[in-house]
């Protein structure tokens, strides 16, 4: 199964709440956090968990590449696509 950044959009505006954000107007490319789309820490810890859960994939905070597989929506479907059934 592919997974797409609209879709992850989807998923994580009805996960996180977020009523006033369209997932359709999510830019795949902007920062999930700070400028983008204004997540902070436990909006991770959430989105960590919710790609556990869909997805099977565990994503450790100690993951050296961290801060690249959260820099946006198209580098989080990258990486749960390149990484289907490992942990992180």
């Amino acid at each position: 199964m592919i997974v797409t950044a609209r879709e992850l959009a989807v998923l994580f505006v009805e996960a996180l709440d977020l009523e006033d954000i369209d997932p359709q107007q999510v830019d795949p490319n902007a920062s999930l956090f700070g400028e983008g789309l204004g997540l902070d820490s436990l909006d991770m810890l959430e989105i960590s968990l919710v790609i556990q859960q869909n997805f099977g994939l565990k994503i450790k905070a100690d993951n050296p590449d961290v801060e690249q597989i959260f820099g946006s929506l198209e580098n989080l479907a990258n990486y749960i696509n390149s990484n289907p059934t490992s942990s992180a």
